[in-house]
């Protein structure tokens, strides 16, 4: 019997189908085979628990996941009206008509046209400033006051200095004491009428200049009379808003804002400082003290909080001092405390406001910051002493 070669059986078994050849299954098949039959079985689980659940219509609906729980809030939350509601902040409007406290005048905004006020109504309405003579008068009575008294100072001092035996009785002297004087008895003369003297009027000075520049009452009804017919014109040109009252208050007499204070605390001085050039003197008495303007003048702007150079609350004041243009402000007052505006005619005596923490402010203190003609500022604490100008523009 003839047995096919290899090469026969090779060729004649193509195209023969074969028996399944078993093999072992690794590791990863192994896994995959269970994690089949654990999904199968959950969803054979899940299939049977929701044949035996019976849902009531109108209850919450029932998840059989948490991703299902999940899906379903987030389809509710799309479908939800969403309502955007309108912006309830405005962005202010700030308009500038004054350069910035410290700025040293360098960016002036432009004029505003002047516009009147009305006349305030006043007793007293002259139309120009009394005369001289009755404050004249006022002098020689307080110079004849003071000679009177120098006159009964003189006397006591003659009474007290005269001998027993001249205030007794004649020959009621005791005999003790006339004989410890025997021979030379004393005399008392009488004075001749000659020889009076008298306090002449330019004998006498008052040194009180402080009362020599306060306003009269009639002297300021009639300064305000003026005052209330001028036009105020801008603030910060280097010239009176009010050219004309500016002109009747003319006074040599400065002081500091508090000068009922002996020494007065600061917090910064003028000239550089970090952040920048500081155009004046910040002084620090307390929260709430009063403040007073450093000399006679009209107010010539006011601004309750708005002030553009970060003031907050100020006052500016123009002056005449000796016949030069003096302009002061006053920064970071008392919100609600200013007691002046514009075009007032204010005294050395009255409050203009209080010391506050208004504006760019890091604590309370009163920013007093001096302009001269040419609206440069200069140094407030070394004018004050001795009236030279230290200029910003000097630095």
């Amino acid at each position: 019997m003839t047995h096919p070669t290899r090469r026969a059986l090779r060729s004649s078994a193509v195209g023969v189908e074969r028996p399944d050849e078993t093999r072992p299954l690794t590791r990863r098949e192994l896994r995959e085979r269970e994690r089949t039959a654990e999904s199968i079985a959950l969803t054979a689980s899940d299939a049977r628990a929701a044949e035996r659940v019976h849902v009531v219509e109108g209850s919450a609906p029932l998840y059989t996941s948490r991703r299902a729980l999940r899906e379903a809030a987030t389809r509710v939350a799309r479908d939800l009206p969403v309502h955007m509601a309108e912006a309830a902040f405005t962005a202010p409007v700030i308009t500038v008509d004054a350069p910035s406290l410290g700025g040293g005048g360098e960016s002036i905004p432009g004029v505003r046209p002047a516009r009147g006020f009305a006349p305030r109504v006043v007793r007293e309405a002259p139309t120009a400033p009394p005369s001289r003579p009755a404050r004249g008068a006022r002098k020689l009575a307080q110079k004849i006051s003071a000679a009177g008294a120098l006159l009964f100072i003189g006397s006591l001092v003659v009474v007290t200095s005269l001998p027993a035996q001249a205030v007794q009785a004649p020959g009621g002297i005791d005999p003790e004491v006339a004989q410890m004087h025997n021979g030379d008895a004393q005399v008392l003369e009488g004075v001749e009428a000659e020889t009076t003297s008298y306090f002449a009027r330019d004998d006498i000075t008052v040194n009180d200049q402080m009362a020599a520049a306060r306003m009269t009452t009639g002297e300021r009804a009639a300064f305000q009379a003026v005052a209330d017919g001028e036009p105020v014109g801008p603030s910060y040109t280097g010239n009176p808003a009010q050219p004309q009252v500016w002109s009747m208050l003319e006074t040599s007499f400065v002081q500091t804002p508090f000068p009922s204070m002996d020494q007065v605390p600061m917090s910064s001085g003028f000239g550089y400082r970090p952040g920048g050039f500081h155009g004046g003197s910040d002084f620090t008495p307390g929260l709430g003290t009063d403040i007073r303007p450093i000399a006679n003048g009209v107010v010539s702007a006011v601004f309750h909080g708005n002030n553009p150079g970060g003031g907050g609350y100020s006052v500016f004041i123009d002056h005449n001092i000796d016949g030069e243009f003096i302009q002061s402000w006053y920064g970071h007052m008392l919100p609600g405390s200013i007691t002046v505006e514009v075009g007032q005619v204010v005294d050395i005596t009255d409050v203009i406001g209080q010391v506050g923490n208004s504006g760019r402010s890091t604590g309370p203190h009163l920013h007093l910051e001096l302009k001269n003609s040419d609206y440069i500022s200069f140094d407030p604490v070394l004018w004050f002493q001795t009236r030279e100008q230290n200029l910003e523009r000097a630095w």
